[in-house]
């Protein structure tokens, strides 16, 4: 059963991610000279309108004032709440650099006084300061970038009792490889789960099939029978999931013919004992369904 907790954990991990990518999006920018303020905005601002601005008030949601908080998670919302004031002064000499070095490079050209050429020149140099600062700050971010996605991955393994963490584990492999390496991502499948890769495919079609994506689910089902022909539950499952499926595409007599072969496997485990009496219900509906066709 799906409760809020573990919707507010699956959404600070994505979250988390977001904020990774976009840290990376935002070095490359630095390197070829075109990082400004406004695309700095998306990764970082003051208005909640930046991934790293909502995953500073997720933590704070989660773990701030909490006493059941562990002490990971504690840690976690320490270096995010670090990097995102460390990006808020980035953000600040960008808007600085953009801002005030060609107004005070206009203003210079006026006939000014000798106290307001001062102030003008001591404002400039402030700006060139910035400009100096920028690289050395944006570094101090990338490596806390870097850290939070490590302490991330503890994370993860914590919420391995997640409800939704399998299905996000298979929706998300391909960035989670980019990021911890296809080494990393398969540690993380086998200290979450017994049996790596297998288990997640079946608790992730399990998840599908409890939303009633019954073709989705039915397929995984499938892949888990073909690397383990002798799983019963993922057969039953399987049978299960497409009989729905075909059930709702109005092709009644194949949905029939699966739901019988599920009917006929008995004593499978708790997870397909859960779909007993929904399966006698379906197969009473089609029965009726496949008469009426014939009549």
């Amino acid at each position: 059963m799906v409760t809020n907790l573990d919707k507010k954990q699956i959404d600070l991990i994505k979250e988390s991610l977001c904020v990774y990518e976009k840290a990376l999006e935002c070095k490359a920018l630095l390197r070829q000279g075109q990082l400004f303020f406004a695309n700095i905005e998306d990764f970082v601002d003051d208005r909640g309108r930046s991934c790293l601005f909502r995953l500073k008030e997720m933590c704070h949601d989660l773990f701030r004032n909490s006493t059941e908080a562990s002490y990971k998670e504690k840690l976690f919302d320490i270096t995010v709440g670090y990097t995102f004031h460390g990006a808020m002064k980035l953000r600040e000499n960008l808007y600085l650099l953009e801002y005030y070095q060609p107004q005070c490079e206009m203003t210079l050209q006026n006939n000014l006084s000798e106290q307001e050429r001062k102030i003008v020149n001591e404002i400039g140099t402030l700006v060139r300061k910035a400009r100096a600062r920028l690289k050395e700050e944006f570094k101090e971010v990338a490596i806390l970038a870097d850290e939070l996605v490590r302490q991330l991955k503890d994370l993860i393994l914590l919420y391995k009792g997640n409800y939704l963490l399998p299905r996000f584990l298979y929706e998300y492999d391909k960035t989670l490889v980019k990021i911890y390496g296809r080494k990393g991502f398969e540690e993380i499948l086998l200290t979450a789960y017994e049996d790596g890769r297998t288990l997640l495919v079946f608790k992730t079609a399990n998840s599908y099939l409890e939303s009633e994506y019954f073709d989705t689910a039915r397929k995984l089902f499938k892949r888990v029978i073909r690397t383990d022909s002798s799983n019963k539950a993922a057969f039953f499952l399987y049978l299960y999931a497409s009989a729905n499926h075909f059930y709702f595409k109005n092709m009644f007599t194949r949905a029939l013919a699966f739901a019988k072969e599920a009917e006929g496997i008995k004593e499978v485990d708790s997870i397909s004992d859960r779909y007993r009496q929904p399966l006698t219900k379906l197969i009473t509906d089609l029965s009726r369904e496949t008469k009426k066709k014939r009549s």
